[in-house]
């Protein structure tokens, strides 16, 4: 009986204890990855430059978020759509497109450019 006891209290001290580990894994990196919004669009842009559109897509969509007041968001929507439709996600790239020409209008120079780029994926002749 008291060896069951020892080994009971042996369990209950592994588990407490790898528990205990549990809850000093290191917490997520809440802080943003740049250190602004300029470095964070600088760095979309030079992945879409060099045709790694899934990362630029990625940090594009990340611009988004956490830029939506920014005076180029409009460009960081474009592009990020540009980056979808390379990739061939062209649903995606359309939902994009169509929400810069419908917020910006075809008279603004990337409303223009999307609705283009809509045409584009449509086949309509340009």
């Amino acid at each position: 009986m008291r060896s069951r006891a020892v080994f009971l209290s042996l369990l209950m001290a592994m588990l407490f204890g790898a528990a205990g580990c549990a809850m000093l894994e290191p917490v997520e990196e809440t802080a943003p990855r740049y250190a602004s919004s300029t470095e964070l669009y600088n760095k979309a842009l030079e992945n879409y430059q060099n045709g790694k559109y899934s990362r630029a897509k990625d940090l594009f969509q990340e611009y988004i978020a956490q830029y939506p007041n920014s005076t180029i968001f409009r460009i960081a929507l474009y592009y990020s759509g540009h980056c979808y439709q390379m990739l061939g996600e062209e649903k995606e790239a359309l939902v994009i497109y169509n929400r810069v020409v419908a917020t910006y209008g075809e008279d603004d120079f990337w409303g223009e450019q999307a609705f283009k780029r809509i045409g584009q994926i449509k086949g309509d002749p340009l």
